[in-house]
């Protein structure tokens, strides 16, 4: 045996529900939020019918289940009775008389049964279920955790906010102005937090008439808090304190797709609402398409908590609402298509309504970081680009005219003072500035020291520089041309502020000439961004775990204005992929208010995804730099609507993966078709894209955090070079790749764009974005850091033992705390482990586990899985699995986790990585 250092693992069921964005301070802690998370889904499972009447189905269920199981306590929790899904959620428990304990959520105390009692109940029903010939399919139900992003109140209102409304970037605003289209008569179904449409510039109310008509909330203000049981209503309304966490996620959203002011409305001034004279912020603000009607399905409590049968109802609610769009600025980090959301995201566009999904905000951690049900088949999966604008607090240099962008510290440590500043350092902008407390100068006491990042960490920086007697730091970039970055402090105690390169240049060279004094008054201005028109460095990175492309297309999500509750400020700024959603969300809209008299060009989700694709707008990696950003980032990029609308020729499909090497399809089709009235004509041109280096080394095989990048690019043949097409034609070119000749041990993931160059002015070019590796992804190994290993402990925060392979772990069932605990990092995702148990003799007998399928890989190396093990397999008959798991006899077992390689074939035993623990002696 031997003592492993503590790192933190999640169980698999927790893992499902992390969302978007960067932490905001909430009263309510991450533990308690966890716990809720938990504690709503406890013992809660969809079964899914596979008769054609879900309601007669669940009663003659329910009736049987009540018949035979007296001591259950059985309650239906939603019914799901249409072509989508006939099926039903039901909560299992004993009843109360026998309960053996009880355990406590938030402030309530929910009874349970012993663990013992429980899964025999559980095991007994399942069976029962299983015989009854009723269900096809049980699907537990998963936690969801809300968005979580930070907001920034936009209070003042002297701000020409113009130039905060990235529509030029997107070409919404020609659409408005050239076509005079708003999406009027298009209906947006959104599932979020629900919203404040009071606010007037959703409307001012909810209902018939209003701009906010559909929706209903399935969960209530404290579902997860105060109560493991959902509270339903049909008022959307978002009426969350900040005290909750909330930060009006919701509204924000609706406000993106549809906000719209026209009169003088509330403003936002030291905690309180008053009437104000018009002003830039309350009169300037348009959302995508301002006069489509919305409707909210409010799918999370006050405290961010939710499950997967929460929102698969509210999107089949919405979709029977009959909207025209689902928008759904949510997901999980997890990039298998096969996950209950993403298999009912794709049966709704399977009937013709486009359903758009955040891509995920986990860009920091690398490739194949993307979110369910983002990568549903056939989803607007939908990457961030940033606003060319952003709104930032600013500080002034006395005597001057001039103005200074800055960022605070996270967390924030109290309002930034005023002050003369000084140099924090002896040599300023050297490398070591205030690393080293000897070359901190005496005058840095009672004022505001400046210092360049780098070689030590900003805590130590500010650390250093507060124990010497600064009032406050401002630390300025070592590099040019780059984005101002909040710095992340966890020790220091004085406040901290960022600028970039050249303010603190400029700062740099005041402090020579003699006393500065920087004002620091609570001001904003806006600011153009650095990274504006490029993809945001949050967005998540493709591709799906099958290797299909997502993200595929591109909004506006970094730095983005919108609505807030009122209780909240009601304007503020967000930034994520919960953005970007909405803002294709209403683009589409403008899409179908444009060909609402044309069913050909409405009436397939796909169709309206590739017109959108081949006309996206290709970002670059950085500015100053010609190299353009890979298609695994930007999908085929930023939405272009005016292009979009106004272009008559459509090229399917509107993406290509060519997959890794050994799946690879070297030749893929596509074709154009000229649906204008005047002849066309196209040069067709490989333009590559950077390529991505996905991991650290090729012993270990994990994921970069965040990946790196390289300039391996493809070839590309084509069966015609030159394309001439009459109105009304239709041509079918081949596109045949060369990958880069790397060495396939990398896995170099490349990628590029066809370009059809146009050979005519009016006419625009159209691209076709591509993505393909180079390797076998079935070499790459499943698990990762030494594990799965065998330990007696499921602490994360504290050291465990693990056992070795020669070793004898001893479980005796008397003693609960004795059960062996498998603990799992995945270095690449997998569809199946099975866990086969072996008694002593090495025959096998079962199966120790359910349910480990489709498993994210792990997201950094601070995370992954836990199994324990209970004593009990489910047998096999005749090759068959049961449902029903037996206890082991006493004596000596080992239990096998064997992993299936990603891509690999399920049924090829050959394709599994396998691992056997060591001894476990059951008593």
């Amino acid at each position: 045996m031997r003592l492993l250092n503590s790192i933190l693992l999640l169980t698999a069921s927790s893992f499902i529900g992390l969302s978007s964005g960067a932490g905001l301070e909430s009263t309510v802690t991450r533990q308690q939020t966890k716990a809720a998370l938990h504690s709503v889904t406890t013992d809660r499972y969809i079964f899914e019918f596979g008769g054609s009447n879900a309601e007669t189905d669940s009663k003659e269920l329910i009736s049987m289940l009540e018949n035979k199981f007296s001591d259950a306590s059985l309650s239906v929790g939603r019914l799901f009775n249409h072509d989508l899904m006939k099926g039903v959620t039901i909560n299992i428990g004993p009843k109360k008389e026998a309960s053996s304990g009880s355990k406590s959520n938030g402030n309530s105390s929910i009874d349970t049964a012993s663990e013992k009692d429980q899964e025999k109940l559980l095991n007994d029903i399942f069976k029962a279920v299983s015989d009854s010939g009723l269900v096809k399919k049980i699907y537990p139900v998963h936690p969801v955790q809300g968005p979580d992003t930070d907001v920034r109140i936009a209070s003042a209102d002297d701000i020409d906010v113009s130039n905060l409304i990235p529509h030029a970037q997107t070409q919404v605003d020609r659409v408005h102005k050239e076509l005079k289209n708003t999406g009027k008569g298009i209906t947006v179904g959104i599932l979020d937090t629900g919203i404040d449409y009071n606010h007037p510039a959703l409307g001012g109310g909810f209902g018939e008439g209003f701009k906010v008509r559909l929706g209903k909330d399935l969960v209530g203000d404290n579902f997860g808090y105060t109560s493991a049981v959902p509270e339903p209503d049909d008022d959307p309304l978002d009426s969350c304190g900040a005290n909750t966490g909330s930060v009006g996620h919701g509204t924000h959203v609706a406000g993106i797709i549809a906000g719209k002011t026209a009169v003088c409305i509330y403003n936002y001034l030291k905690r309180h609402f008053y009437y104000t004279t018009c002003s830039h912020l309350t009169t300037n603000f348009t959302g995508v398409a301002p006069d489509v009607t919305l409707g909210m399905w409010r799918v999370f409590s006050c405290y961010g908590v939710s499950g997967d049968d929460i929102i698969m109802d509210a999107m089949l609610d919405a979709f029977d609402a009959g909207v025209d769009i689902i928008s759904m600025s949510l997901g999980s980090f997890n990039a298998w298509p096969e996950s209950t959301l993403a298999v009912v995201t794709e049966r709704i566009i399977a009937k013709g309504t486009p359903v758009v999904v955040s891509a995920g905000n986990d860009g920091d951690l690398g490739a194949f970081s993307g979110s369910n049900p983002s990568v549903a088949k056939g989803a607007f999966s939908v990457a961030s680009f940033d606003n060319n604008y952003n709104l930032l607090p600013i500080f002034e240099v006395d005597g001057s005219q001039e103005s200074y962008a800055y960022a605070d510290s996270l967390p924030k440590y109290g309002e930034f003072p005023s002050g003369v500043i000084v140099a924090g350092d002896k040599d300023i902008g050297g490398k070591d500035d205030a690393c080293v407390s000897s070359a901190i100068p005496a005058n840095v006491k009672g004022n505001l020291a400046l210092v360049q990042r780098g070689t030590c960490s900003f805590d130590e920086k500010a650390i250093q520089l507060g124990e010497a007697g600064a009032a406050g730091v401002i630390i300025y970039n070592n590099e040019p041309d780059q984005e101002i970055l909040a710095p992340s402090l966890v020790n220091a105690r004085i406040p901290v502020v960022a600028v970039t390169y050249e303010t603190g240049e400029t700062l740099k060279a005041l402090i020579q000439q003699g006393n500065a004094k920087l004002t620091f008054a609570g001001k904003e201005e806006v600011h153009k961004s650095f990274t504006g028109n490029t993809v945001s460095d949050f967005s998540s990175v493709g591709a799906s775990y099958e290797m299909d492309m997502a993200p595929n297309i591109a909004g506006i999500g970094g730095n983005v204005l919108s609505t807030l509750p009122e209780q909240l400020g009601s304007w503020g700024m967000m930034s994520g992929t919960s953005m970007a959603a909405p803002y294709v969300a209403g683009s589409v809209a403008l899409y179908l208010n444009q060909f609402k008299d044309d069913e050909e060009k409405t009436s397939d989700s796909t169709y309206i995804l590739e017109q959108f694709q081949n006309y996206a707008y290709k970002a670059r990696q950085v500015h100053g730099n010609s190299d353009v950003e890979s298609p695994y980032l930007q999908g085929a990029g930023l939405v272009q609507v005016y292009d979009t609308l106004t272009q008559d020729i459509h090229v399917t499909p509107g993406g290509i993966s060519f997959n890794d090497t050994i799946n690879m399809e070297k030749t893929h089709k596509f074709t154009i078709k000229n649906n204008a009235d005047y002849i066309v004509s196209y040069q067709l041109v490989n333009n590559v894209s950077v390529s991505i280096e996905p991991y650290v080394d090729t012993e270990s095989y994990i994921f970069a955090e965040p990946q790196y990048y390289g300039t391996e690019s493809a070839k590309i043949r084509f069966s015609k070079k030159n394309i001439k097409l009459s109105p009304g034609k239709s041509v079918e070119v081949s596109a045949t790749v060369i990958p880069p000749s790397t060495d396939p041990a990398l896995h170099i993931m490349y990628g590029g764009f066809i370009q059809l160059k146009s050979q005519q002015q009016k006419v625009k070019d159209i691209t076709i974005p591509y993505v393909g590796i180079v390797g076998d992804q079935r070499e790459l190994p499943v698990y990762a850091d030494q594990t799965p290993h065998l330990t007696n402990s499921t602490n994360p925060l504290s050291d465990y033992i693990v056992w070795g392979p020669n070793d004898t772990y001893v479980y005796d069932r008397r003693e609960p705390s004795t059960a062996p605990t498998f603990m799992i990092r995945l270095a690449s995702p997998t569809r199946d482990i099975a866990s086969p148990v072996y008694n002593s003799r090495g025959r096998k007998i079962g199966e120790a586990f359910v349910g480990l399928e489709y498993m994210a890989r792990t997201a950094s190396v601070h995370t992954g899985y836990t199994a324990t093990w209970n004593g009990k397999y489910y047998p096999y008959l005749f090759n068959l699995r049961l449902p029903l798991p037996l206890p082991v006899l006493p004596g000596k077992y080992r239990i096998g986790l064997d992993a299936l390689k990603w891509l690999g074939d399920i049924d090829n035993k050959d394709d599994r990585e396998k691992w056997l623990s060591p001894v476990i002696k059951v008593k």
